[in-house]
């Protein structure tokens, strides 16, 4: 199912579509959720392209290892292991088949979601859910990263891009929250309300951080699923 839509609002009968009568522009609203990839047996492709935007990732050919982007159709809950890092923590996806897959790589350069086209961007807001990889191990620990205690946290920051990816304001959502007494974990899909980013948008820059670290970093696997971005473009 085909899940970028658009609204009329005037109507209420299309999806997203506004016209401003005095100026002559039209706005449009548009529910992202990364239908646009055709996924194979895999089950999951690195990066995205679609209708308004780019969701970039990068690949080390000698490490075989990646950053940034990728989409997936995958929700197996049961394996902690690295095998399955492109899954979600849920039964489904928040609407339609997919959703992109974000990983956080601190060491390597920074991979942004960017709007494809010179026109004024604002975002309203974006579905948020645990990886199986990530929440499996944040409850039971594992060799490299130790079980989630009182007072830990893992937090997902989204960051505007204005002008030349220079960075504006920031929202954060704790995905999992340990501190004072709550025992808060995103598995299941969460509406992060990111109209708070204003300003004429170029993309966004996500971050993530945890309280479980050494000396060379992270140790949980700095992974979140997302979907159902919902952004508005004036034309």
């Amino acid at each position: 199912m085909k899940k970028i839509f658009f609204m009329i609002a005037a109507s209420a009968l299309l999806a997203g579509c506004e016209l401003d009568n005095d100026a002559g522009d039209m706005h449009v609203t548009v529910i992202e959720s990364f239908e646009r990839s055709t996924l194979g047996e895999k089950g999951y492709e690195l990066g995205y392209t679609g209708d308004y935007l780019v969701c970039e990732y990068g690949y080390n050919e000698e490490w075989g290892s990646w950053n940034g982007f990728a989409v997936s159709k995958l929700h197996d809950m049961q394996s902690a292991e690295l095998s399955n890092q492109y899954s979600v923590y849920n039964e489904a996806m928040a609407s339609g088949d997919n959703c992109a897959v974000f990983y956080y790589d601190s060491y390597s350069d920074v991979k942004d979601l960017m709007f494809r086209y010179t026109r004024f961007y604002s975002v309203g807001s974006v579905k948020v859910n645990l990886s199986t990889y990530t929440w499996l191990t944040i409850r039971d620990g594992n060799s490299f990263a130790r079980k989630f205690d009182e007072g830990d946290y893992l937090k997902v920051s989204f960051t505007a891009l204005l002008s030349d990816r220079a960075e504006g304001e920031t929202v954060d959502f704790y995905a999992v929250d340990y501190r004072d007494g709550k025992r808060f974990v995103a598995d299941d899909w969460n509406t992060v309300d990111l109209s708070r980013l204003k300003g004429d948008l170029w993309g966004l820059r996500i971050r993530i951080e945890t309280t479980d670290v050494n000396e060379y970093g992270a140790c949980t696997p700095l992974y979140v699923c997302l979907d159902d971005l919902t952004f508005s473009v004036d034309f």
